[in-house]
């Protein structure tokens, strides 16, 4: 019976990898590649965790999820809600192989949070709480507890702790040990046809130590990166033994997938958006009052708020009192009167909204847009590289009009585009110093055993994972997935190539799943002696 283990290395680049492996540091990574078939996987634009993991698991561009970031569009107003597992259910991979009778495994898997009910396991990763119900079934999160002790899902690398990155590396060590424990456990113990486990920690570890393995970053520092370089390469040395260890538990009787949501480079340029669209007449600021009314409120929580009871309520609640008091970027938009604007988007990229009254007016609007974003650069008085994305054009599919007008990057994207009116617009540093890299479009696709080409390199796009999944147990492909099957990857002899890929429609799985589960009562009610 085929069995498919994937693996997720969260912002792995080879890039990284490739030096290590030439070195030989690295021996499972250097199996792999010499014996299995390894290449770049184009991450979806913008390359951002929260729309490349649903883009991976599904197929399908963002035209088709309406999703590109952690935070997205769901409707036609101006707010953005959280991905979450509402926009993986039903037309996910594992959703198609369980409904045809596969066993399933998906664990720690970003934004798929509330887990659902699969043929199989699913425990939620980024984008969860430890403290929120994060498994199906729910008893399998209090199992791996008494595995591995108290359950974690996030290093915060923000924190301004971690500008001790002694203790960072503390910290990632003693998370990855326990995180080790439970994947072992899961590898070992569960029931799983295919088995997908993310590692998000390879993501953290590089947004903050980047500056220290780039000898070109501003804050590479040669009296302390040398060994924090060292650290680093230990670091994926582990990740490294860990693979090791889980090829020797699945032997040779399963298929491997090594993938990423994107790749990884530098970040040492910051660009405010929101201040940008303001100065060029784009965006307008409503007036001062709600400034003015937060001021007061504060001041008024601290006077009101007798001294005794401030020093009795934990500081997480107090910063919470303080966070309700805060305008919103929405909030400070006077969208009646703007042109374009934008709506509170994460860091990798830069997105902006069309406000205008017919086609005629959006046209006018997006070619001065255009234009002057080509030429940021006379604005902040540098000469930067500017590419620009039009999801309509780059995309198709019923969401496409919950998307930005236009995505950009500045200096391939190495530059963050922050949205936040009191920061300067340019500045040549990184976001924070626990912020010293930043995502790329290119990731890592490798596929290794029986029945896969040796020693090959391909190109991939992260939309052909699920379809070439799917292919590999034999399954149709829904004909909505914009991915195709990677082929290429597969030996000239082996049954993946001798089997074309077959398309259907989407609704054959709900037909087939009906199916199964009437064959399934017929064989209980005869095995009962009731027919």
């Amino acid at each position: 019976m085929q069995k498919l283990l994937i693996i997720g290395l969260d912002g792995a680049t080879w890039d990284v990898l490739m030096p290590s492996v030439i070195e030989d540091k690295l021996p499972t990574l250097k199996k792999l590649i010499e014996n299995g078939t390894h290449g770049i996987v184009e991450s979806t634009i913008p390359p951002v965790t929260g729309g490349a993991w649903v883009s991976l698991a599904t197929g399908k561009t963002p035209g088709k999820t309406g999703i590109i970031d952690f935070l997205n569009r769901k409707d036609e107003s101006y707010n953005l809600y959280p991905t979450n597992s509402d926009d993986f259910k039903r037309h996910s991979f594992w959703d198609y192989l369980g409904k045809l009778g596969k066993k399933i495994g998906v664990f720690n898997y970003p934004m798929l949070f509330p887990p659902y009910k699969i043929n199989g396991f699913m425990v939620s990763g980024l984008g969860a709480s430890p403290e929120d119900e994060i498994s199906y079934p729910s008893s399998l999160k209090r199992e791996l507890e008494q595995i591995a002790g108290e359950y974690e899902i996030y290093i915060d690398y923000h924190d301004e702790k971690y500008n001790d990155l002694d203790m960072f590396i503390q910290d990632l060590y003693t998370f990855l040990s326990k995180f080790e424990k439970v994947v072992y456990h899961i590898v070992r113990s569960k029931e799983w046809d295919a088995l997908f486990l993310v590692f998000s920690v390879t993501d953290w570890v590089q947004h903050i130590m980047w500056k220290h393995i780039d000898r070109n970053h501003p804050l590479y520092d040669p009296r302390v990166s040398s060994r924090y370089r060292q650290e680093f390469i230990e670091f994926w040395r582990k990740i490294d033994a860990i693979l090791g260890e889980l090829l020797k538990e699945i032997g040779d009787y399963a298929l491997i997938f090594l993938v990423s949501d994107h790749g990884f480079g530098s970040n040492d340029e910051v660009f405010n958006l929101a201040k940008w669209l303001e100065i060029k007449g784009y965006m307008v600021k409503k007036t001062k009052f709600w400034e003015n009314l937060k001021k007061i409120l504060n001041k008024l929580l601290h006077v009101l708020l007798p001294r005794r009871i401030r020093r009795i309520i934990p500081s997480k609640a107090r910063e919470k009192v303080g966070d309700a008091l805060r305008t919103d970027l929405i909030d400070e938009i006077d969208f009646e009167k703007s042109k374009a604007y934008c709506l509170g988007h994460t860091i990798p990229f830069g997105a902006i909204y069309i406000n205008a009254k017919n086609s005629k007016e959006r046209e006018e609007i997006k070619s001065k847009l255009l234009y002057d974003l080509q030429n940021i650069g006379e604005d902040i008085k540098k000469d930067v590289k500017i590419q620009i994305y039009e999801p309509e054009k780059l995309y198709s599919g019923e969401y496409c009009n919950l998307l930005p007008d236009i995505v950009f990057t500045i200096d391939d994207w190495r530059c963050v585009i922050v949205e936040d009116f009191t920061r300067p617009l340019f500045e040549e540093k990184p976001f924070s110093t626990r912020h010293t890299g930043s995502h790329r479009l290119n990731g890592i696709f490798l596929a290794y055993g029986s029945g896969i080409k040796r020693g090959n390199k391909i190109n991939a796009k992260i939309y052909d994972i699920a379809p070439t999944i799917l292919h590999i147990f034999g399954l149709p492909i829904p004909n909505d997935m914009d991915g195709r099957v990677l082929m290429e990857i597969f030996e000239s002899d082996s049954e993946f190539v001798k089997r074309e890929p077959v398309y259907v429609d989407p609704s054959y799985y709900e037909r087939k799943s009906e199916e199964e589960k009437l064959k399934a009562k017929i064989k209980e009610l005869k095995l009962k002696g009731k027919i």
